[in-house]
């Protein structure tokens, strides 16, 4: 099982106080300098995506190379929102570029997706999300700076249920069942997470060639299979650092009743393969299922 290491919140509390006055806050560690590269896959967030993406590229620090925007088929014009910032600056034409998917791929395939395209390139791999549903650059600073502790993690993972987050803007049914699937995993799979289910993450790019991308879904289910096998590869170190996490400013057709069920059938067939045949993490996925959607 992983080592998990999570930062205090005071510590966040302090550093996200210390950048909203200006002052300097905690460097980013030498090696993560312009070493980050981000996954931001969207699908329908025309509205919202240009602020998510100018505040990774201009409030980070210098920590962020490239912003990947992995466009779901969007068909309310998020691409030419997102080339429209492209060209608005060099630097933004220098740090942001857009793959755009020919169909829906689903939420799982576009990550899927981009980090096929960066791992040749990027030395640590990055996740957010286009919808604003947390403070972008915030969040990732915070992750980053966890590189620079000792021991220092392989995966660092935005908590939005450990100490110091807050949900307080999060819909109560469905930060309800996120908190209901944190325990199920714990008693199914026999690995406990703070969020089973979180989706905004960094890690090294080895942390992440270690993992089966490809029996993992394509759909929203993505995240905690991968949470999954980051938490039981015995060989990592995990770090959690908690978040501000609000409802999404975007509608994206979601069913959480079907999400659910998908989860739960993934849930029993990976803890029956994995703590009753025996099998290793890899071979406890299952592909039962796909899905669309960003």
């Amino acid at each position: 099982m992983s080592t998990v290491e999570r930062t205090p919140a005071l510590h966040v509390r302090r550093r996200r106080a210390a950048r909203a006055a200006n002052e300097p806050p905690g460097r980013v560690p030498d090696e993560l300098l312009g070493a980050v590269s981000v996954v931001v896959p969207c699908y329908n967030t025309s509205t919202v995506i240009a602020p998510v993406l100018r505040a990774l590229v201009e409030e980070t620090e210098g920590a962020i190379d490239e912003v990947l925007v992995i466009d779901n088929a969007s068909t309310d014009g998020t691409p030419e929102v997102v080339r429209a910032l492209i060209a608005e600056s060099p630097l933004m034409a220098k740090r942001i570029r857009m793959l755009e998917n020919p169909t829906n791929l689903g939420y799982g395939g576009s990550i899927k997706r981009g980090f096929r395209h960066l791992e040749v390139i990027a030395p640590y791999i990055a996740v957010m999300h286009s919808d604003a549903q947390c403070e972008a650059a915030g969040t990732i600073l915070d992750m980053v700076e966890m590189f620079g502790r000792d021991p220092e993690p392989d995966v660092v993972l935005a908590s939005r249920f450990v100490a110091g987050a807050d949900t307080s803007d999060y819909n109560f049914v469905r930060s309800w069942a996120n908190r209901f699937f944190n325990g199920f995993t714990r008693i199914v799979c026999g690995v406990s997470m703070s969020d089973a289910g979180t989706g905004i993450m960094l890690a090294r790019t080895e942390a992440v060639q270690r993992m089966p991308l490809e029996r993992l879904t394509s759909g929203y289910q993505f995240h905690p299979q991968l949470n999954l096998l980051f938490h039981s590869d015995p060989d990592l170190t995990i770090a959690e650092v908690p978040m501000e996490w609000r409802d999404a400013e975007t509608s994206v057709r979601f069913s959480l009743v079907r999400y659910g069920l998908v989860l739960t059938r993934m849930l029993l067939r990976f803890g029956w393969r994995r703590r009753i045949l025996r099998r290793d993490a890899a071979d406890a996925v299952v592909l039962p299922f796909s899905g669309a959607g960003a």
